[in-house]
This record gives C-alpha cells, structure tokens and sequence, in this order.
C-alpha cells in the first residue's frame, strides 16, 4: 500500500505543474518566512489586541515612537512580501515551467509579471472595495498565490511552444542578448495578448477573484450553521482551497468570529459563568480554527516536530528550525511555502482529513460534556495549541484534550512524512540519472 502510493505521488510530482510549483514555492522560502516573522510582530506585538501586546501591557511601557515605527514597519514588510507575493510566484512560475523545456526562462518571467500585474489592475479596478491602489488587489496576495502560480505556468508552456531553444552561457554580450529579446517576441506577444483577454473579461464581468468578498457565502454559511454534518462538509472545500493556495476562507474564519450566533454563545457564556451549555455549539468559527486547524498547530507545526525528532534531511530540518517560533505562533505561511505543503500532493489529503478527525472528536467531547464551547474572543498570535484554552476561559481539561488532538495529528503525519521522503529520494535519483545522461549526451 505505502509503495503503491509513494509510486503515485512520485507520478504527480513529476508532472511539469508540479515540478515548477514546487521548485518555485522552495525558491520563494526566504521571503515566505521574513513575512512571518514580520507578521508574528505585528499581530502579537504591534497590535492591541496581540497576545504579548497584552501580556507585558505594552502600552504602558512602550513609547507611542517606537509603537508606530515598529508598526510601520512590519506593516510594510508584511506588504512587499505577503502582499505581492503573488508577482514572485508568477515570475519563478513561468521561469521554472520555461526552464523544463530549454526555453528563456528569464524572458517567461518577466512576461509572467506583465500578466499577472494587468490582472490584477483588472481586478482592482473591476471592483469598488479595492479601489485603495491600482495593484492592491488580492489576486497578488500570498492568499490567492494559486492563480499567479496558474499565470507563470500559463506563460511558461506558451514559451514552451513558441518560444526558441535557449542555453544558458556564462557571459553573454549585448549582442546576444538583443537577439535573446528578438526570439522572445512571439511567445511575449501571445502571452500579454492572453492576458488583455482575461484582464477585460474580469473587467467587463465584474469578476470578483480571489478575494475575501469572493467567499463571503461560504464563510458566513461555516460560521452560522449548527449542523455539524454541514460544518465538515464545508471544512473540506475550506481546506482543499488552502492547500491549493487560496487561504482567504480559513484566514477569515481564523479572524472573523463576530456574527450573531457567536454574539448569542458569548451571551449565555457571560450570563452565566461558563459555556457549557450554549445555545450553538457546532458553529464552525468555533470548530475549524480552534480544533480542525488549531491555528496552523494540527498539521503545520505537526509537521515540524516530526522533522526536528527524526533528523533525517538537514535542510528540511533547517527550514523548520527557522519556522519554529512564527508557526508556534500561529505564523504558518513560512513553513506552508518552504517545505512545501501548498500544492504538495503528499499533503493534500491529511491537510483535508486531519481537520475533519479533529472537529469530529472535539464536537464528541463537547456532546457527552467532556469540554465546553470555545466562545470567548481569543487574542491575536496566541499559540494554535492554547487557542482553545484561552476560547473556553481557561477550562484546563480543554488544554488536555488539544494536547491529546496535537499527539493524535503527528502519529498520523508520521507515515506520511515517510512517504515524502521515499519520494524525495526516488526523485534525487532520477535526477542524478538525468544528470548522468546530460553528461554523456
């Protein structure tokens, strides 16, 4: 069984989607992770209702100086990494797609830019709530980083079909060069023609794309159902869509618990002391965020503790050293782009599964009583694993059993991450062989 399905997931990573997306999510780590750290800073520590904000009472003994300033800043860093994160990909995209088939991968990034930026100035300008900037859309965002992944790959396999053959040379003149930009024309010309097209579709048609309005049904439907059967049906198209790469759904379930039905639970819970017996107990703000994903703690830092305790890949492990703290945190994207888990086969079915073995354990516990419901506001930055302790106002049995969800996750990761790395061998040997072969020819 194990052999018939690394052999598959070995199949799919060998796809040239798959190839390129990955190696453009790995080349894009460094600046996953710097908006991590900086978006760590800026929800525990630059925001008021961040976790150290409000555990060493920042206001009191911090300067409003240095509160803006470091606000400024990790605003802006969050910025130029996370929310552009969208133009990176789309360039390594179609660099990578390009570079499988001897193509210019350069001249295919570039294009790859000018698409994808018109896109989004499409998109931007198509609808009124985004109106900030011309390229503030979230179709550049690292939350929508599926469709700038589509885009690169899109004008990579156009190179790969119109463009000429390119090898790489260590010193190139001007000369060259200009007869580089000469050849490049077509498949750059075709590429942008395409992108016109669907810039003035999502113009004409109001297309709202990828962005948190997109998905306002679906998260209001998770967060104002009672029915759990409905909640984990709604949870794997949540989770599906994060693993592609469009995390706007679980982002706002993550940070948008105010609704009516929550505002009635926190009622009951404040009327009367506790939250045991709150009018909806199944609401999916309650169920995805604090148990299915506990914050990116289920499988994210599952993930981590699994490569730090077996040691076998030093620069899997490295990336995970590097990602321990912001993940801890509930900063996942760092780690999510760097192994990767985005777009990764090996993990599209635990980051879909998981979830569900969770909330249906956690809505057990709550039917027979054995926790309360999480209802209470939960500060920003506070570790996945503790989000459910602090929902519940501290019920130290509910701190327990996500303790108990956290061993259960990484028992059932283990497996997996064995998997991945029989396919990541597999794949070096190949990769040795093509070597090999290339040399000769």
């Amino acid at each position: 069984m194990i052999d018939s399905v690394t052999k598959f997931i070995l199949w799919v990573r060998q796809r040239s989607f798959f190839r390129a997306v990955q190696r453009t999510l790995v080349m894009l780590m460094p600046i996953a992770v710097l908006g991590s750290y900086f978006s760590l800073l800026h929800d525990s520590v630059f925001t008021p209702d961040g976790i150290i904000y409000n555990i060493f009472n920042l206001d009191a003994i911090m300067s409003d100086h240095v509160w803006y300033g470091g606000a400024f800043v990790c605003q802006g860093m969050v910025q130029v990494t996370f929310g552009v994160f969208g133009v990176y990909a789309a360039y390594f995209a179609a660099h990578y797609t390009a570079r499988l088939y001897q193509k210019d991968s350069t001249m295919a990034g570039m294009t790859a830019v000018i698409a994808i930026l018109f896109c989004a100035y499409a998109n931007t300008v198509g609808n009124v709530s985004e109106q900030q900037s011309p390229f503030s859309s979230s179709l550049l965002r690292v939350n929508g980083v599926f469709i700038a992944l589509l885009i690169g790959y899109g004008v990579g396999q156009v190179f790969h079909w119109l463009g000429s053959n390119y090898t790489p040379v260590k010193y190139e003149h001007a000369h060259r060069i200009q007869r580089r930009s000469w050849n490049a024309l077509i498949p750059i010309s075709v590429s942008v023609g395409i992108s016109i097209i669907l810039g003035v579709l999502i113009y004409e048609l109001q297309i709202k794309m990828l962005n948190s309005g997109s998905f306002k049904l679906l998260v209001r439907r998770i967060q104002g159902t009672n029915n759990l059967g409905e909640v984990l049906l709604l949870s794997v198209v949540v989770m599906f869509l994060s693993w592609l790469g469009i995390g706007y759904p679980l982002n706002s379930l993550s940070t948008s618990i105010n609704s009516g039905y929550t505002a009635d639970n926190l009622t009951y819970a404040l009327q009367r002391g506790n939250s045991w017996n709150v009018p909806y107990k199944f609401l999916g703000s309650s169920l995805i965020n604090t148990y299915g994903t506990m914050g990116g703690a289920s499988i994210v830092l599952a993930v981590i503790v699994i490569v730090l305790l077996r040691k076998e890949h030093k620069e899997i492990e490295s990336i995970a050293q590097i990602n321990l703290l912001p993940v801890a945190f509930t900063s996942v994207l760092g780690f999510a782009v760097g192994m990767p888990i985005i777009l990764n086969p090996l993990f599209m079915l635990p980051m879909i599964i998981i979830p569900l073995i969770n909330m249906t354990l956690a809505a057990g516990a709550i039917a027979v009583h054995f926790i309360p419901v999480c209802v209470y506001p939960v500060l920003k930055g506070t570790p996945g694993i503790l989000i459910a302790f602090f929902g519940t106002n501290g019920n130290w049995t509910t701190l327990l059993f996500s303790l108990l969800l956290f061993v259960i996750d990484v028992l059932i990761l283990i497996p997996i991450i064995r998997i991945g790395e029989k396919v990541e061998l597999n794949l070096e040997k190949e990769n040795r062989r093509n070597d090999l072969n290339a040399q000769k020819s």
